[in-house]
C-alpha cells in the first residue's frame, strides 16, 4: 500500500509539473502572438513608421555594416531592440539608428563630433568610410538597447501567415486541445472513483441494515413456542 501510495503522490507532482509548464507555454505563445499581431497591424496602419511594442521597436539587421571586433557589435541577421532617448543624451560610442532621406533605416555608430558640431556615424566593419550623412535630431530613431544574435531571419518569417501559423497557432491550439482532453479524462476519473465510493458506501448501509434483523427473527420463536403451548395448556 506505501509504495501504491508514493506512486500516485508522484502521478499527482508530475501532473502538477505539466500544468505549469502548459500553462508557461501558453502565456509565452499567447505574448509572441499578441507582439506578432501588433507589430503587423502597426505597420499596415503606418507604413513609414517601424513598429514598436512598449516602446521597444525590434528591428532586423540586414547588412554587415557593424560587423566589427568593438563593444556591442551587431552581425547581419540580428535582431536588435531600439529604445527613444533624447538627442542631447547621446554619448560618443553609442550604437544608434536613424534614418536618411531616402527612408532607410541605417544603425550605425556615434563615433565622432566634427569640426562643426555635427554628430557623425560610421559602421564598425573596418570596410566602411564615414557615414555621408549627419545625425540629427529628427532624423534619429533610438539607440540600440541589446540584441538577439542570429534570430533576424525567424523573426521575420513569425510575422508572415505561415509562420505564424507554425510556430504559434498549432502549438497554442494543441495545448488547448491537450488541456481539454486532460480535464474531461480527470473529470471522467474522478466519476468513476465517486461511483466506487458510493457502491462501497450502499454495500455497508446494506450490511448495516441487515445486523438488528438477526436477534428480531430469534426471538420470535420463544414466543411463537409459547403462544403455541398456552393454546395446547388452554385446550388441555
Amino acid at each position: 500500500m506505501q509504495n501504491v501510495t508514493e506512486s500516485e503522490k508522484k502521478k499527482v507532482n508530475w501532473d502538477k509539473v505539466k500544468t505549469i509548464v502548459g500553462a508557461v507555454l501558453c502565456v509565452i505563445l499567447g505574448f509572441v502572438l499578441i507582439c506578432n499581431l501588433t507589430i503587423i497591424i502597426k505597420g499596415s496602419i503606418h507604413p513609414e513608421e517601424p513598429p514598436s511594442i512598449f516602446s521597444v521597436t525590434p528591428l532586423v539587421v540586414v547588412s554587415p555594416s557593424m560587423e566589427g571586433n568593438q563593444e556591442g557589435r551587431i552581425d547581419q541577421g540580428d535582431l536588435i531592440f531600439i529604445k527613444d532617448i533624447a538627442f542631447d543624451d547621446l554619448k560618443v560610442g553609442d550604437v544608434v539608428t536613424y534614418r536618411q532621406p531616402n527612408g532607410d533605416l541605417v544603425t550605425h555608430r556615434f563615433w565622432r563630433i566634427d569640426e562643426e558640431g555635427n554628430y557623425r556615424t560610421k559602421g564598425d566593419n573596418p570596410i566602411n568610410d564615414e557615414d555621408t550623412y549627419v545625425l540629427t535630431e529628427e532624423t534619429l530613431l533610438g539607440i540600440v538597447t541589446g540584441r538577439i544574435p542570429k534570430i533576424g531571419d525567424f523573426a521575420l518569417f513569425l510575422q508572415k501567415p505561415l509562420g505564424m501559423v507554425l510556430f504559434v497557432g498549432l502549438p497554442l491550439l494543441a495545448f488547448v486541445l491537450y488541456d481539454v482532453i486532460r480535464r474531461q479524462l480527470y473529470e471522467r476519473k474522478k466519476g468513476d472513483k465517486t461511483a466506487e465510493l458510493e457502491a462501497e458506501l450502499a454495500r455497508l448501509r446494506a450490511l448495516a441494515g441487515e445486523a438488528p434483523a438477526a436477534p428480531a427473527e430469534a426471538t420470535d420463536t420463544p414466543a411463537e413456542e409459547n403462544a403455541d403451548g398456552a393454546d395446547s395448556a388452554n385446550g388441555e
